[in-house]
């Protein structure tokens, strides 16, 4: 399948609204179309022979505006070959060179205004409906027009920014459409009339980053970095994130039987039994979920799992299941894995968890125990606060996860603490509903540096043994000495 972006020419001013970023749509899937990781080769076929305003060329400016994007994206960076020669249609390479028709055809079917367009990208995607996989993009820089490389106000006499306009049509060729034709009133070098935006800005970061992601690795990449969820008197939360960079841990299942391979976590404790409904709706790519308890990675208890809502066509994941009050239940988003050398899909990812209760309601923990540190011999005392909608409440310390004999206060203090209580202490808070526990507190126990003592090392200023008789007559003030208070 082909489709092509065209960028007008025109002076527009937007100012900073709602976010207006918006996708080239598989039809099928209503997931954008993007490409599969680690990388985008484009083959800049510009020319390098001509120096510009800002001292580059137009292949050492596109590959600046290449540059531009990788700044930003956490995925698929664009990796730059400089070439020369004709560009190919549908050929298995993106190809970025000047012409004056986009492969034979005009850039515009009116004839009257293709100097309107200033380049055109062409963009392939895989024919099978259900991928949202993209193939192949080209972009062509209309001939007609006088081109430059500055920054700032556009210059007159139709000259034109090709750094500006690269960026423009490399947003394209990632996925981004043009928000103004969305109807959406931003500033963004993605509108479809070049203006004095000459860079990308937030609302280009953005869109680019649900597709491919930030830099950096997820916060929550790891079982154990989990990120709580709270749902609050109303039941429900929406929580955001991405799952580019992200891996699979040793041990993990296959969230809803598929290999996955980007997986993020959040974790949930349900404040009363209840039905829960958790879903990723808003996800920008094909996800799998699932949900567990327990205590480690490699020993969970699976609870529920999805894949699609409709197989191939709505690859949001969905799943439902009764939650036990004071249960805490761990929440994994992967990508959908064909098993093949592409690996898991990822991007920005929506979590949606929506909550009814039917009992009464555990504790709720309103500030949870906080790190301390002491030295060797001091005091250490962990607190925390909870509430509850009925009965009273009861406490149990726990040290690694141990219960502590007679630790039963809103408080718990270690008097004389020493380096084996150093470690991590949680509280378990329970009323006739249930109960609920803390996030873990660490202790850490400090000592201090052992006592040098000096060494003589002999030498000048008289040092030196002292001589036998000194010792001797040293040895008789003392016995003279201990005689003398003895007859006293």
């Amino acid at each position: 399948m082909k489709k092509a972006f065209f960028s007008l020419l025109a002076v527009l001013l937007l100012p900073a609204a709602v976010w207006g970023f918006t996708y080239l749509l598989n039809d099928h899937t209503n997931l954008p179309y993007k490409w599969p990781p680690p990388a985008v080769p484009i083959t800049i076929m510009l020319g390098s022979s001509t120096p510009l305003s800002d001292g580059t060329t137009y292949n050492s400016s596109a590959q600046a505006a290449a540059e531009t994007w990788n700044n930003v994206l956490g995925d698929n960076k664009f990796t730059v070959t400089i070439s020369s020669g004709t560009p190919g249609d549908h050929n298995g390479v993106n190809e970025l060179a000047f012409a004056s028709t986009v492969f034979g055809q005009p850039f515009n079917a009116d004839a009257t205004k293709a100097k309107t367009v200033l380049a055109i990208t062409t963009e392939w995607t895989v024919g099978n409906p259900s991928s949202n996989q993209r193939t192949e993009a080209d972009t062509i820089f209309n001939t007609a027009w006088t081109w430059d490389s500055y920054r700032g106000a556009l210059k007159g006499n139709n000259v034109i920014d090709i750094q500006r306009v690269a960026i423009h049509e490399l947003g394209h060729n990632l996925g981004l459409n043009h928000p103004d034709e969305a109807g959406q009133s931003v500033s963004a070098v993605m509108n479809s009339k070049i203006s004095a935006v000459d860079t990308i800005t937030t609302d280009d970061t953005t869109g680019a980053q649900n597709l491919y992601g930030p830099p950096g690795v997820p916060a929550n990449d790891d079982f154990a970095n989990a990120i709580a969820i709270t749902t609050g008197s109303s039941g429900a939360a929406t929580v955001n994130g991405y799952n580019t960079n992200a891996t699979k841990q040793t041990g993990e299942p296959n969230h809803a039987g598929n290999v996955g391979g980007h997986s993020v976590w959040w974790k949930w404790t349900a404040p009363s039994a209840g039905n829960v409904t958790l879903d990723t709706k808003g996800s920008y790519s094909d996800t799998t979920l699932g949900v567990y308890t327990g205590t480690s990675v490699s020993a969970l208890t699976t609870i529920a799992g999805n894949d699609d809502i409709q197989d191939g066509v709505i690859q949001a994941s969905s799943v439902t299941f009764t939650a036990v009050g004071g249960t805490t239940y761990f929440f994994a988003v992967d990508g959908f894995s064909n098993a093949d050398a592409l690996g898991a899909d990822s991007s920005g990812l929506t979590l949606n968890l929506n909550f009814t209760s039917t009992g009464a309601a555990v504790p709720v923990i309103t500030t949870q125990p906080s790190n301390q540190t002491v030295a060797a011999g001091g005091t250490a005392t962990f607190t925390v606060a909870a509430t509850t909608a009925t009965g009273t409440l009861s406490y149990q310390w726990n040290y690694s996860n141990a219960a502590l004999p007679g630790a039963t206060a809103s408080s718990y203090s270690i008097a004389n603490a020493q380096t084996a209580n150093a470690g991590n202490y949680s509280v378990t808070v329970t009323n006739s509903a249930g109960s609920v526990t803390s996030a873990n507190a660490t202790l850490t126990v400090t000592t201090p540096p052992p006592v040098t003592t000096p060494t003589s090392s002999g030498g000048g200023g008289g040092g030196g043994a002292p001589s036998l008789w000194f010792c001797a007559a040293l040895s008789l003030l003392g016995l003279a000495r201990r005689h003398f208070r003895s007859r006293r």
